[in-house]
């Protein structure tokens, strides 16, 4: 039984207002559109407490499940959440996960900041950063549309 902690800090900039950003992490059509993979499903209950459960296949077959829960909300700036990943019934990861929007000039600063408990090797660090990365991609492309 092994555990590997690790942090890891993103960055990205998008060209629209933090109410734009924060809506879509807050509306569930709007993050559905870019946080969901296809097969997958959705269900998001944004508030303090409330619970997001995202579940798809993995790219070798598995069921993944993703749940969070919403432990801080200011509007517009920050959004602060637990979460697991399970793949086929198995707990990989746990983590805390921050979410800050800085607006600057020509938009929005998102700065994303991971914590997380990486369980028996079922899932590494860096496979973690490079998807977190990939959907902060998508939901960039979502809000240039």
């Amino acid at each position: 039984m092994t555990v590997k902690h690790a942090t890891f800090t993103l960055e990205r900039v998008y060209p629209v207002s933090p109410e734009r950003v924060f809506a879509a992490w807050s509306d569930p059509a709007a993050k559905a559109d870019w946080f969901t993979v296809p097969g997958g499903g959705h269900s998001l209950d944004f508030r303090v407490g409330g619970q997001e459960v995202t579940t798809g296949p993995s790219d070798d077959g598995k069921r993944m499940v993703f749940e969070a829960r919403y432990e801080d909300i200011a509007e517009n700036e920050r959004i602060v959440y637990a979460g697991t990943l399970s793949a086929n019934d198995v707990l990989a990861t746990v983590s805390v996960t921050t979410v800050l929007l800085e607006a600057e000039a020509d938009g929005t600063r998102l700065t994303l900041i991971e914590q997380g408990a990486f369980l028996d090797g079922h899932e590494e660090p860096s496979w973690r950063e490079q998807g977190t990365g990939d959907w902060l991609d998508k939901l960039g492309k979502t809000l240039s549309r």
